[in-house]
């Protein structure tokens, strides 16, 4: 078999889509609807949960693989031709419409037939972004008003699962100035309402099933004990329904991350009366799905907040030419 020569560019969305989401619940909201003066619309009480492209999404890449047969978590590296590899990672910022280079240079790949792909990032994820409300909203930092935005805080599923005790906990702001800062989001495990996971199977997008893993190692499965979290990456492994051929006509191969509604984000509010039926405690322990501070926002003096913007996953393409 021939060696390749080809160049390689990172764009921002394909048709291809590699992982879909790791959020708490692993579904997708609905896109958000716009008000005529392009405020995002919530309900009579400020709550809203929706997905939106508006924003920048921080990833450290650490590998990049296609593979001429199924891989695992421990022989991909081995068994799929490399076309990205760095021990700490790249960090690449992604923003709808915008493109970038992730090497620059040549790589070589064998010719012939790839049926899958692999990705690697650090588990640590960076999101800035800014949206207006038609209502006040309350942020974690204590201010209020229709324009909120991310701070430089941290969140992860686990806060949401076992409940917030502080308002300081919402990595988030609201006023009359933006200025949106990058919020940390670890995903050590995945967490759901069931417990905690390292592994993510049965998904599937248009381009055909994939798989999401927790790691802490680069071929180690991350623990799932609540207070031994040790997960370090984030890998996926995607099947394609049309394979990737690399032959001596092949000019170039591009790698893509997709951003349309990349972004998720809810307003909420947790009721402070005492009713147990509203009161909405974690899934996991006696606290509150929300800080004590979030109210209603029909009644005087109290507001919905801002609890997170937090990324729907990461949608990774291949298309050659």
């Amino acid at each position: 078999m021939k060696n390749q020569k080809i160049i390689k560019a990172i764009t921002l969305f394909f048709t291809i889509v590699f992982l879909q989401a790791y959020s708490a619940t692993g579904i997708m909201a609905a896109e958000c609807e716009l008000n005529s003066n392009s405020e995002i619309i919530t309900d009579n009480n400020g709550f809203v949960d929706c997905t939106s492209s508006v924003g920048t999404q921080r990833l450290k890449i650490q590998y990049i693989g296609l593979c001429a047969s199924e891989p695992t978590i421990g022989n991909y590296q081995n068994e799929c031709s490399t076309v990205f590899s760095e021990t700490v990672g790249k960090t690449i910022d992604f923003v709808k419409g915008n493109f970038q280079n992730l090497i620059d240079g040549s790589i070589s790949l064998t010719e012939g037939v790839y049926t899958h792909a692999v990705v690697r990032i650090d588990s640590l994820i960076k999101l800035k972004s800014s949206y207006t409300f038609d209502k006040q909203m309350l942020g974690g930092g204590g201010g209020i008003g229709k324009m909120c935005w991310t701070t430089s805080g941290n969140y992860s599923d686990l806060i949401d699962m076992t409940g917030f005790t502080s308002l300081s906990q919402l990595a988030t702001q609201c006023g009359s100035n933006p200025n949106a800062e990058f919020t940390n989001l670890e995903y050590a495990v995945f967490v759901n309402e069931t417990g905690a996971t390292n592994t993510i199977t049965g998904r599937t997008s248009p381009s055909g099933p994939y798989t999401m893993y927790s790691a802490s190692g680069i071929n180690e499965l991350s623990s799932t004990t609540i207070g031994s979290l040790n997960g370090k990456h984030l890998i996926g492994f995607q099947e394609f329904t049309t394979p990737v051929v690399i032959s001596p006509t092949l000019k170039s191969l591009e790698l893509g991350f997709k951003m349309d509604g990349m972004f998720h984000l809810q307003t909420n509010w947790q009721s402070i009366n005492g009713d147990p039926n509203t009161s909405r405690k974690a899934y996991f322990g006696v606290n509150p799905k929300l800080p004590v501070e979030c109210g209603k926002a029909q009644f005087s003096g109290e507001y919905s907040c801002l609890k997170y913007v937090i990324p729907t996953g990461f949608e990774f393409s291949v298309s050659v030419k």
